[in-house]
């Protein structure tokens, strides 16, 4: 039955992104049914590009931010890594993230690069998930203080409940990592299914998050370092929109942009597509934008996103190259190696 199981998976994987695909595709034809395509041309056409262009770098920069904080998690774990390799991996999971019909493509693809200086997965694997764990405690938290700018004006009453309580839900995940038992309770399913490979790969995932219970140095660097990372992020649509003309408080994008990453995150859409611009036009247009306006924003920082991501595409394509070059370096020496101490003949010992 355990067998089973992957091959049946496998069997669903095509069929649930292709309806990924086609629900991304429907939602973004409505929304777009919905505005005037005429008009967000227009209203993107006239776009500020120095201020664009500062945007982009903005979220470059950010990254890099994002991509020391990973390093500085695995560097808790035991996993030595250079920033400079550190953040090509970062990069190529940017890449996998954006052109991947899946919302865990690019945490796959440098989990897989980062496991090869380390002798287990594991560490990889929790040191990447701690990353996550803390951009939706730090994001979740200026979420929740721009609630209580809004509270008043804006009645989003199920917003902010809900912003509230993924916050709260984060922070006692987070907590739980100091407390072993606790944790014991994520093994305890496979436990009981009999799935014994599955429940010890999970309770070494357990020790490993753990384990940094001892490492409040690297905990309180990485919530410093996630916060400057979300705050960018909340500041590029912040650019974006001053780019558009738009002038509305600051306090609305330390709401909104939260609130859209947590829907972009669910696993019901192509990397957000449609649901991201569906959203963001409802949400901005309780701020006073137009629907031009409102669905403008999220989509050009989506592109900014998208072409700052290609770095890590042609950190990817490079590699190819790189490692024939090396194989036909390590040839060469190989060769040299037995021309200069050629093995000798049978019978001329």
């Amino acid at each position: 039955m355990n067998a089973g199981t992957p091959s049946t998976l496998g069997r669903f994987k095509v069929p649930l992104i292709l309806l990924k695909i086609l629900l991304s595709v429907l939602l973004f034809a409505y929304v777009i049914a919905k505005v005037s395509p005429r008009n967000v041309w227009s209203t993107m056409r006239s776009a500020d590009p120095g201020l664009l262009a500062l945007a982009a770098g903005l979220f470059l920069v950010s990254s890099l931010i994002g991509s020391w904080l990973w390093a500085r998690l695995l560097r808790a774990q035991g996993v030595l890594i250079p920033y400079p390799k550190a953040a090509s991996y970062y990069f190529v999971g940017l890449f996998f993230n954006n052109f991947l019909p899946s919302n865990i493509g690019g945490d796959i693809a440098r989990i897989s690069d980062a496991s090869k200086h380390a002798d287990h997965v594991s560490p990889v694997f929790s040191a990447t998930l701690m990353e996550r764990l803390i951009g939706v405690v730090s994001i979740g938290f200026l979420a929740v203080a721009a609630s209580v700018v809004a509270f008043h004006r804006l009645h989003l009453y199920a917003i902010y409940a809900t912003t509230l309580a993924v916050f709260l839900l984060a922070v006692a995940f987070f907590a739980s990592i100091f407390h072993r038992g606790m944790l014991q309770a994520f093994e305890r399913p496979f436990r009981a299914l009999g799935a014994q490979k599955l429940e010890r790969a999970i309770a070494r995932l357990m020790d490993d998050l753990h384990g940094f219970r001892t490492e409040g140095g690297a905990l309180a660097a990485a919530f410093v370092a996630s916060t400057l990372v979300q705050v960018s992020r909340i500041y590029v649509h912040y650019l974006v929109g001053l780019a558009l003309g738009v002038r509305i408080s600051l306090s609305y994008y330390f709401l909104f942009v939260p609130v859209l990453a947590a829907l972009i995150s669910l696993p019901i859409s192509l990397n957000g597509i449609g649901v991201r611009e569906g959203a963001a036009v409802v949400l901005f247009q309780a701020a006073g934008l137009s629907r031009e306006q409102s669905f403008s924003i999220p989509f050009l920082t989506y592109i900014i996103s998208v072409l700052i991501s290609l770095l890590g595409g042609l950190i990817f394509i490079s590699r190819t190259p790189r490692r024939a070059i090396g194989r036909r370096l390590e040839r060469r020496k190989l060769e040299r190696a037995v021309e200069r101490d050629p093995v000798p003949r049978e019978g001329h010992a």
